[in-house]
């Protein structure tokens, strides 16, 4: 198949729109929609289901993407084992992580991998914590970096460290003086949610979810650089682990307590990568980088 026919019919699936697809490829919605029934008409069959908002894939489209995204995966390799050959340090690296981590950890190990590695181009995801492994199952990505709860099969712990969530305030916050802080005293403070799915959810009694719907935030959101600036001011406390606050904790800007909950502190930060695909050179030297600045964090952080 053609590379083209690739490339469009992965942003196709991925969009969920012909329009939106066209927009990211910069190219007319004609091209792509042409290359979708030509892939189509190769295949002997439809691949997405038409709907009036969009498209979606049907199960054929399920199988093809698969297969796609397998082809892509050794095609990079190959790439990758040439260059490794000739001596060059090329290649493409994709991870999918929680949002917490691209406020100091993931930039600083782009910038500081790039100086090594300056040809090599990255893809990069904010996913929600639960949603990291099934990005790498799927072949979208190819790391993760996530707290660790049951991994499907398929999928590896790499590394993992203590960082677990606890719940991060300005110093001057009455709770600040706690050395461990119950969910109960802090329905009591105002709190900033971050939107979607606590990764507490998984790991803590079942009534959590009605606790974490009864909270009835200051501020909800879909961004920590927001929600890290409004804790650092006193606005409220929230739910974070120590990573997404490397500058402020060092600074002494904001406390991190951890929560009166065994499970909760048990939690780890881990970086995940698939056991059953290879992974090229490339990425498993910045799987390399990954590991070393994670451990370096969780002891830079002790005591913190």
């Amino acid at each position: 198949m053609h590379a083209n026919v690739l490339k469009y019919f992965v942003e196709v699936a991925r969009c969920g729109s012909i329009r939106k697809a066209a927009q990211n490829l910069y190219v007319a919605s004609s091209a792509v929609n042409r290359q979708v029934l030509k892939l189509e008409s190769e295949m002997g069959a439809e691949l997405f289901d038409r709907l009036p908002n969009g498209i979606r894939l049907n199960a054929a489209g399920e199988r093809v993407l698969q297969h796609i995204r397998s082809t892509l995966n050794d095609f990079h390799l190959m790439r990758s084992e040439l260059d490794a050959l000739k001596g060059e340090r090329k290649g493409h690296v994709s991870v999918a992580a929680m949002d917490s981590l691209f406020v100091d950890f993931l930039p600083a190990t782009v910038e500081e991998f790039s100086e090594s590695y300056p040809a090599v181009t990255y893809s990069i995801a904010a996913v929600p914590p639960h949603d990291v492994p099934a990005r790498l199952v799927s072949g979208e990505y190819d790391l993760g970096i996530s707290y660790v709860t049951k991994l499907p099969a398929g999928l590896d712990v790499v590394t993992e460290v203590s960082l677990p969530p606890g719940v991060v305030m300005a110093s001057s916050h009455p709770l600040a003086k706690k050395e461990r802080i119950s969910f109960e005293e802090c329905r009591n403070h105002a709190f900033l949610r971050l939107e979607g799915r606590s990764p507490i959810q998984g790991v803590v009694a079942n009534d959590f979810h009605e606790y974490w719907e009864s909270l009835k935030p200051s501020v909800t959101c879909n961004s920590t650089t927001l929600l890290k600036r409004l804790i650092a001011s006193g606005r409220g406390i929230s739910f974070f682990s120590k990573l997404a606050f490397l500058d402020e904790l060092a600074r002494g800007e904001v406390v991190w307590r951890p929560l009166d909950d065994v499970n909760v502190n048990a939690l780890t930060v881990g970086v995940i990568a698939p056991n059953q695909r290879a992974l090229a050179h490339v990425t498993l030297q910045f799987v390399d980088r990954m590991v070393r600045r994670l451990k370096h964090v969780e002891l830079s952080l002790r005591g913190v």
